[in-house]
């Protein structure tokens, strides 16, 4: 069980990176 909530915790990190830098760059205009 402890293995499975560790995939999902770097499943969550793999995922939110790319919506974090769309954000970040969305609220300083750049796109």
């Amino acid at each position: 069980m402890e293995a499975f909530i560790q995939l999902v915790c770097i499943a969550l990190i793999i995922v939110s990176g790319p919506v974090i830098i769309f954000l970040v760059s969305l609220r300083q205009g750049n796109l």
